[in-house]
């Protein structure tokens, strides 16, 4: 750590941590009294580019008025030129450290997505990327309520530029490769794959005991499909939407945050759960929100689905039946009730009035006793595209003819955006669009040669189908 500064007003505490251009220290605020959290540019970072991400992390955080995001209180100048910002001190340990030494229940795991979920949405409406979400920079004050910080590497949707910074463990394959723009739908990648984290104690791709260097990890992000939690207490729901969200193909992930934590929600109905609210703007339906243009995933082939918060809970069960009132005076008037058609009037009210009250019944009898529902969500778990089983009876032929060997493929239930990994003696062999189409590769023969092929769908799954190996000559 560096020497701490000198800021008018503030007077230093300890260092809280350290980044790759800043670290964050911990000073007494005079006036209001309390404590800050002061994150701070290093000296040997004060290249243009490094001060410009500082300056548009102050503007972003400030700009993202939100209870999930953590609050700045002001930015400044330290006297040698290094730029501050003074934010809400979060005094728990983050999500990171936390998951190190305590496993946490799929409740609160939910709660946080649905919560950590609704900031990033906020800021997707404003136009903003955050593209470093982890479970590091998920922050938790002294009441557990979690908060996102550290948007350094934030900008823009349609922004263009090097992704310098990003962290590899929690980061989309199209970022890592930079095979396509950082989107919306990297952002949910990153969320699902801190979710992942949260539930399991390590990254998704990090083997145990095994080569967790940022390549290995690359290549395994790139290659492999997305794993199970493999925890028994982990729904099959969540499991699904975790598997969708870390989808190698961005069209496999849900379109939009709203709808990957309205899926959180959905689970939450599921599993009984208290109710978890998801603080948004003002504008609660994706069809009215003054969606900044240049964050719409420009790979969206279609309008977000149109989900609406709602405005009140249900009526507690505990609040009684109604309590009759005194009528309008201009509704006094009454029918003779001895007039026929009064009484069939009347008679038909009742019917109507004991469906209703029967449903009502039935519907607060299935939340469970002392829950009160929410009306369903629109937001589906179920990963989007798959209308079909997995792939099934594949095979796998090698054709020699000369110094030229084609290696054919068939199988069953197949869909225009299957992924097909191919390897030949063991090396991974990337394919053209067309020779997926064709099914089939043209590779070069000499003495013999195996392969190896798997099937997957866009959004990962179709992983418990056992790859397909063939060898020529055989062995």
């Amino acid at each position: 750590m560096s020497l701490p500064p000198q800021i008018p007003g503030l007077t230093y505490v300890r260092p809280l941590g350290t980044g790759g251009y800043a670290e964050v220290m911990l000073y007494d605020q005079a006036l209001p009294a309390r404590k800050v959290a002061v994150k701070v540019m290093k000296e040997a970072a004060l290249s243009a580019e490094a001060v410009a991400r500082f300056a548009a992390e102050a503007n972003a955080m400030a700009q993202l008025e939100h209870p999930h995001i953590v609050p700045v209180y002001s930015v400044g100048t330290t006297p040698d030129n290094r730029q501050y910002i003074v934010m809400m001190y979060y005094p728990r340990p983050n999500l990171s450290q936390r998951v190190k030494t305590e496993r946490l229940s799929v409740a609160e795991v939910l709660r946080i997505g649905i919560q950590i979920g609704s900031a990033v949405e906020t800021a997707h409406r404003a136009g903003i990327l955050h593209r470093d979400i982890k479970p590091a920079n998920i922050l938790t004050n002294q009441y557990g309520t979690p908060g996102l910080t550290d948007f350094g590497i934030a900008g823009q949707a349609s922004a263009k530029g090097d992704d310098v910074g990003v962290s590899v463990p929690w980061s989309p394959p199209e970022v890592l490769y930079a095979t396509a723009p950082a989107s919306i739908r990297s952002d949910i990648y990153s969320m699902a794959s801190t979710l992942w984290h949260l539930l399991v104690g390590r990254s998704p791709f990090e083997i145990v005991g095994g080569d967790n260097s940022a390549f290995a990890l690359m290549k395994r992000i790139r290659d492999n499909p997305p794993p199970a939690t493999g925890r028994p207490d982990v729904p099959p729901s969540l499991e699904a939407l975790l598997r969708a969200g870390m989808s190698q193909q961005q069209l496999g992930r849900p379109a939009t945050m709203l709808e990957f934590l309205r899926s959180l929600q959905s689970i939450e109905q599921e599993l009984r759960l208290q109710p978890t609210p998801a603080p948004l703007p003002e504008q609660l339906r994706i069809d009215s929100a003054p969606l900044n243009r240049n964050v719409i995933d420009a790979t969206r082939v279609k309008a977000a689905q149109v989900v609406a918060a709602p405005e009140q809970l249900p009526p507690s069960v505990a609040a009684g039946p109604p309590q009759p009132v005194d009528a309008p005076p201009e509704l006094k008037e009454l029918p003779d009730e001895e007039d026929p058609k009064f009484r069939w009037g009347v008679a038909l009210i009742g019917v109507v009035a004991v469906v209703l009250i029967v449903g009502l019944g039935w519907w607060l009898s299935s939340a469970g006793p002392g829950v009160v529902p929410e009306p369903p969500v629109t937001a589906t778990v179920t990963p989007p595209g798959i209308l079909v089983g997995p792939p099934t009876g594949i095979k796998l032929e090698i054709d020699p003819d000369g110094d030229t060997a084609y290696v054919k493929w068939y199988y069953d239930q197949a869909l225009d955006d299957d992924q097909v990994k191919l390897e030949i003696d063991g090396l991974d062999v990337p394919l053209s669009d067309a020779e997926i189409q064709a099914r089939k590769k043209e590779w070069p023969y000499t003495k013999g040669m195996c392969a190896e092929i798997r099937i997957l769908r866009a959004d990962g799954s179709g992983a418990e189908v056992a790859p397909v190996k063939k060898c020529h000559p055989a062995s």
